[in-house]
């Protein structure tokens, strides 16, 4: 079974401390954050300003590589550029 990603996150404003993630029912500690599933309650908690994420997702609670951009198919380097 894959595990479920997760972040980690904190409730905006001390009234928001009694939400608990549905359906897992998981609530916030005694600072104001949290680790709840990465799901569809918690990013439309997100977006209406109740939490605020405090990481990027994770996997499982294994940190998020930084994606590497990479130059396009057929982008000649400077240096085998052809010059006219």
């Amino acid at each position: 079974m894959a595990a479920q990603a997760t972040v980690a996150l904190e409730a905006t404003e001390e009234r928001f401390l009694a939400l608990k993630h549905f359906p897992s029912g998981l609530g916030f500690e005694a600072d104001g954050t949290a680790r709840w599933p990465a799901d569809q309650f918690t990013f439309r908690l997100r977006d209406e300003g109740s939490i605020r994420l405090l990481e990027e997702l994770h996997d499982a609670g294994a940190p998020v590589e930084p994606v590497k951009a990479s130059k396009p198919a057929g982008a000649a380097s400077p240096a085998t550029a052809v010059k006219e």
